[in-house]
C-alpha cells in the first residue's frame, strides 16, 4: 500500500512538471526553438521539434490519464528525460551557456539541473510501471488535484510578484 502511494505520488509528480513545462512552450515556443538552434540543430528543425516537445509532454500525460499501458508512458517518460539530460550534456561538452527553455524563457543555462533530473525522469518511469490499475474516476481525481496544486503555486507566484510591484509603487510614492 505505503509503495503503491510513493509509486501515484511519483507519478504525479512527474505529471505536474510536464503539464507546467508543456504548456510554458505551447505557449511561447521560440525559447525551445532558439535553445535547439543554439546546441547545433538546424533552426527549422529546431522549430518543428518545439512544437513536438510539448505535445510529448502533454501526451504523457494523456496517455496516463487515458489509463493507456504503462509501458507507452514510462518510454515516453524515459525519453523525454534521456532528450532533456542530453541537451545539458551537448551544452556542458561544447562548452556553450545556452539557456534553458524547460519551462519556457529562463535566464538559467542548460547544464547540472538537467542532468541530476534525469535519475527522477528515470524513476518516474520505472514507477509508472508499478503503479496498481485504477479507475478513469480516481485518475481523473488525479488530475484535477495536480492542476489544483499547479493552479495554486502560479497564484501564489503572480500575487507575491503583485505585492512586491505594490510596495514599490509605494516606496515611489511615498519617496
Amino acid at each position: 500500500m505505503l509503495m503503491s502511494a510513493a509509486y501515484s505520488a511519483t507519478a504525479i509528480g512527474a505529471s505536474a512538471v510536464l503539464i507546467w513545462s508543456g504548456l510554458a512552450k505551447i505557449r511561447a515556443p521560440s525559447p525551445l526553438a532558439g535553445t535547439l538552434s543554439e546546441l547545433g540543430i538546424p533552426l527549422e528543425s529546431a522549430r518543428a521539434i518545439a512544437v513536438f516537445v510539448p505535445l510529448c509532454e502533454i501526451a504523457t500525460v494523456a496517455f496516463l490519464v487515458a489509463g493507456a499501458p504503462s509501458y507507452i508512458v514510462a518510454f515516453l517518460l524515459t525519453v523525454l528525460g534521456v532528450s532533456f539530460a542530453a541537451a545539458a550534456f551537448l551544452s556542458k561538452l561544447t562548452g556553450k551557456a545556452v539557456r534553458c527553455a524547460c519551462f519556457g524563457a529562463s535566464e538559467r543555462n542548460l547544464g547540472w539541473p538537467q542532468l541530476l533530473a534525469l535519475p527522477l525522469w528515470l524513476f518516474s518511469a520505472w514507477a509508472v510501471l508499478h503503479i496498481p490499475r485504477t479507475s478513469l474516476n480516481e485518475r481523473l481525481v488525479a488530475l484535477v488535484c495536480t492542476i489544483l496544486i499547479l493552479a495554486g503555486l502560479q497564484a501564489r507566484r503572480v500575487l507575491l510578484q503583485a505585492a512586491s510591484a505594490r510596495s514599490d509603487r509605494r516606496a515611489f510614492v511615498g519617496g
